[in-house]
């Protein structure tokens, strides 16, 4: 069996939560674009040449198939839906540069500017990139955004317990060694502990404990980031001021889920057109609860992808 068909094999069994795998499967296309020199995998599903588009880009360690179900959901609200290939260790500047090669493949193939769905390290990115204004129409952040030099997010990023308080002494080693030992390659885990996010409190529990032992026995999972990707998850400075952005907004705020104080202080200080939506889950509600989230992420793109 080929890779691919083994990846293939495990997102069937391990990742769908709320539907037919084979339903999913016989909708899913991949296409390919161009950056930095290679030639990446964008998985999609099409529901019409004339549909408005939509990205979604996802978080650390995961490839595109961990939100296949997600964007079939998406997609059967009328929407072409395109998954970022998984992140490999990239800088952020690096990923925005991919985001932009993305969109433009997207905007050259459909002749629309696509909305923008992201979570977790692609949200990092995508923020980035929307403050460069038109490539984007729209957007909607989970376990994201943030201002990587804002003091307030490093407080909030480093913590005080568990994965958190590992995080306050890695950035202080790394501010140090990353100008040495640049390419050194760390352990994600050191700074993101999957078994932390599950939501313990939630009637989730079951079914996403049940995905972070299928994301721990992943073979296509990133386990290791090179320090200067790392470090750049703090030291990265916005392209453009707060003020600037334009793209409407939307952040879905998981209450137990990744520094959701500092997402709502954050939101407090665009001026675009924006929207919060508090939702009392963890950080793999979007994973563990699919149809929940698609229908909340399309309500949004509703409202402001036709938007002059």
């Amino acid at each position: 069996m080929k890779t691919s068909d083994k990846i293939v094999q495990y997102w069937k069994q391990n990742y769908i939560q709320e539907t037919d795998a084979a339903v999913i499967e016989r909708s899913l296309r991949t296409d390919t674009f161009d950056s930095g020199g290679k030639s990446l995998d964008l998985l999609y599903f099409e529901f019409n040449k004339q549909a408005p588009c939509i990205l979604l880009s996802q978080g650390s360690f995961a490839h595109a198939y961990v939100f296949a179900e997600l964007a079939f959901h998406i997609h059967s609200y009328g929407y072409n839906v395109f998954v970022m290939p998984r992140h490999g260790g990239s800088t952020i500047a690096e990923l925005v540069a991919r985001h932009v090669d993305a969109v433009a493949h997207i905007i050259q193939k459909h002749h629309l500017i696509p909305g923008i769905c992201a979570e977790g390290l692609g949200g990092f990115a995508a923020f980035y990139l929307i403050l460069k204004p038109g490539q984007i129409k729209s957007a909607v952040f989970l376990n994201a955004p943030a201002v990587l030099t804002d003091p307030e997010f490093h407080k909030s990023f480093k913590g005080k317990r568990g994965s958190a308080s590992r995080r306050k002494w890695l950035m202080v080693v790394a501010r140090v060694a990353v100008k040495m030992i640049p390419s050194f390659k760390i352990p994600i885990r050191l700074y993101l502990d999957l078994e932390e996010m599950i939501d313990a409190d939630g009637e989730n529990y079951e079914r996403e404990r049940r995905l972070v032992s299928a994301f721990t026995n992943d073979p296509d999972f990133d386990t290791h980031y090179p320090l200067k990707a790392v470090y750049s998850l703090v030291s990265t400075p916005p392209p453009a001021p707060l003020n600037s952005l334009q793209v409407p907004t939307m952040f879905i705020v998981l209450n137990r889920g990744f520094i959701p104080d500092y997402f709502k202080k954050l939101f407090e200080e665009l001026s675009c057109k924006k929207k919060i939506k508090e939702v009392n889950a963890g950080v793999f509600w979007m994973l563990s609860r699919p149809k929940q989230a698609a229908f909340e992420i399309t309500d949004w793109f509703n409202q402001t992808l036709e938007e002059k």
